[in-house]
């Protein structure tokens, strides 16, 4: 099976689509607003790794991520990527662009998280940009990055495990991310919010100081501490770009204290449910929240 549905992810077998999907599928049932979207399998790329003639085996891993990047898709497997897309994109409102993730069966092992390591393409606005987006992920599973890691966590890449999750995009007007234990005190009584303005790749890469919430699980009591926020990303004609973010939104938290207490409350919901300690990506457009990532908590 090349392509299963967001919803369907979660009873597929992890290898074939992925920590990412797989953690996020099973949130579907549990937790509201989180978008569409559809997962491209491990088959999926076996298949087109086979039609391309690419041996993995045989060639250097910078030689590999090219010819991903190069190759061509089966026509079978081309036409049910886009009908997939076409499908979302006339669901509920209608999607207007995509978010194309990598969700590696690597991800979030107990001793190793790839995190940040595989690639991810926002705002992909036509068929030709999902395609080459999907291939960029697929070759980001043989970058030297991830060959270095997996090599020094003494992990094997030799059977590639990689599906791609294409979900709807939200336009945030504030995201972040959220821990459901400190990860500084590592006191699981208290839930650390990291919040900016625009879209969350800002504050998860490192390159936006956030406002930053800690809320008390028992007491609701919160400590915050503005942020320099300072500059926020947006969706551009193509791509992601970053705008400026005002004096006033600087000086301002990006997000009230009822919010906050709003995404406790989806904390504490997801925590209770996945029964480990969660980070968690979420997105706020128009005053919902959107839940786009659940993972473990790695230090």
């Amino acid at each position: 099976m090349h392509i299963v549905s967001l919803e369907k992810a979660c009873y597929a077998e992890l290898q074939a689509v992925g920590s990412k999907a797989y953690n996020l599928s099973k949130m579907i049932q549990h937790v509201s607003h989180i978008p569409t979207g559809f997962v491209l399998t491990s088959h999926a790329l076996h298949s087109f790794l086979t039609f391309n003639q690419i041996e993995i085996k045989a060639e250097d891993s910078n030689v590999i991520e090219k010819k991903i990047q190069s190759g061509t898709f089966p026509s079978v497997l081309q036409k049910e990527i886009v009908s997939s897309y076409v499908n979302i994109q006339g669901a509920g409102a209608g999607v207007k662009a995509v978010a194309v993730r990598s969700s590696s069966a690597l991800e979030d092992l107990e001793n190793a998280s790839f995190a940040g390591q595989y690639e991810t393409i926002l705002n992909v606005r036509n068929r030709e940009e999902l395609l080459t987006s999907i291939k960029e992920c697929w070759a980001s599973y043989f970058s030297s990055v991830v060959q270095a890691y997996a090599e020094d966590k003494e992990i094997s890449l030799s059977n590639p495990q990689m599906g791609v999750l294409v979900q709807g995009m939200v336009e945030a007007d504030v995201s972040g991310v959220i821990f459901s234990v400190n990860p500084i005190t590592e006191s699981e009584d208290e839930v650390v919010i990291n919040v900016a303005y625009g879209l969350g790749e800002g504050v998860v890469s490192g390159g936006v100081t956030p406002d930053l919430f800690i809320i008390h699980k028992q007491t609701k009591s919160i400590v915050k501490e503005l942020g320099l926020k300072e500059y926020k990303l947006v969706s551009g004609f193509t791509g992601i770009t970053k705008a400026v973010t005002t004096d006033k939104e600087k000086n301002e938290f990006s997000i009230s204290d009822e919010t906050a207490l709003q995404l406790l409350r989806l904390t504490n919901q997801v925590e209770q449910y996945c029964q480990y300690a969660v980070d968690i990506e979420f997105a706020i457009k128009n005053e919902h929240i959107y839940l786009l990532q659940v993972r473990p908590v790695t230090t």
